[in-house]
Order: structure tokens, then sequence, then C-alpha cells
């Protein structure tokens, strides 16, 4: 569906929510996501507070919609460049990686706010309006996917057990959950033990466990 093809509302709302979430993303750098306030979003991007909560019921959602859309470009690369198994996960922590680079410590706030939460969040679903913004040329293949981590990180335990690169030992719904487990913890990991400058070697670290 072309952008001129969606209600205007829709398109004006859309283009509101990404501007919330960027402004968002980008005063992470500087302040705890607990001290960023709503006003100075709205501010940012000269909206009301009655708009922020339109598009986002609780601050916390903006790291909701995080992880939605960075799950989705993930996936979407990953099929892109036909990565499977061991190169699939390999990817998703490089990315981790490229982005604590870019936005110190956004994870460390996701990775926060789910334990809080005591749960893995659903996903938001992305709007057409939104997909055309975030994905251009790429709309029916972000449209198809389902930024579920959890689905993928079972796909890339499967595939890992048929290349024969995962330990005999475990089973696929093991390796999905110490996928898990390393996706978040071996970040975590790495800050506690003032590894911050070395967090992929980390990752790697971890995974070895899962290799055959």
């Amino acid at each position: 569906m072309g952008m001129l093809n969606i209600p205007l509302r829709e398109r004006k709302k859309a283009k509101t929510k990404i501007a919330l979430y960027e402004a968002c993303l980008d005063m992470s750098v500087k302040q705890s996501f607990r001290e960023m306030k709503v006003e100075d979003l709205c501010a940012q991007v000269e909206v009301s507070k009655v708009t922020f909560f339109k598009c986002f019921p609780k601050k916390e959602d903006v790291l909701v919609y995080y992880m939605c859309v960075w799950l989705t470009k993930r996936w979407l690369e990953i099929d892109e460049l036909g990565l499977r198994g061991w190169d699939a996960a390999k990817h998703l922590f490089a990315c981790i990686v490229e982005d604590d680079h870019a936005r110190p410590g956004i994870m460390l706030r996701l990775v926060g706010l789910l334990a809080e939460e005591k749960m893995h969040p659903p996903m938001p679903m992305l709007t057409d309006a939104e997909i055309h913004l975030l994905f251009p040329g790429k709309e029916e293949q972000a449209r198809a996917i389902d930024p579920n981590l959890y689905v993928l990180m079972q796909r890339i335990a499967e595939e890992a057990i048929a290349k024969g690169e995962a330990a005999e030992r475990y089973s696929v719904g093991q390796i999905t959950e110490m996928l898990f487990t390393i996706f978040y913890g071996a970040y975590l990991t790495a800050h506690l033990m003032m590894r911050g400058d070395d967090i992929m070697a980390c990752y790697m670290e971890h995974l070895e466990v899962l290799a055959k």
C-alpha cells in the first residue's frame, strides 16, 4: 500500500509516533529512561501530552516499540543476507553491540523494563503508515514479520541443529531458552564485569556453550 493510499489521519499519527520514538532514543543517550520526562519529549516534538499518550499509553511503551522496530529490522536483515543458525545469532548480537555504541545504555533500559514487567511484553502491531515510514521499499516483507523474539530464537535453534552446529545434548526448547539468556544476560554480564568495550567477545564466549 502506497503512502498516498493511507488515510491522512493515520499518516499524521504515524509520523508523530515515530518522531516521539526517535526523540526518546536521542534523549536516552543523555539521561536515564526513568529520569526522562514526557513533557520534555513532547516539547522536542512540539506535541501535547495528550497526543503522546494517544501514541504510547505509558512511557515504557516507547521501549517496547523500540524492541518491535529493532526485531523487525533484524529479521529483515537475516532474511536478506540468508543467515541461518549461529550466523543469524551472531548478527543479532553484533547489532546489539552496534546499537550500544550508537545509543549507550539503551539495552540496559530494556533489561530494566523486562525485570519490572516480569515477562517479555507482547509487541505492538505496526500500522501500514508506520511500516511505510520505517521500512520504505520493504513494506511487504516487514508486514509479513511477527517481531517475536521467542519465535526468532526458536527458528535459530532449529536451524543450528539442522546445520549440525549445536551441541547434541540440548533440545530445541533448551537452546531457545539459552539464546534468550545469552541475548540479555551476556550484555548485562559484560557491563557488570566492566567489559563494555568487549561485548561481542562476551557474546561469543556464551554462544560457545551451545556450539558443537
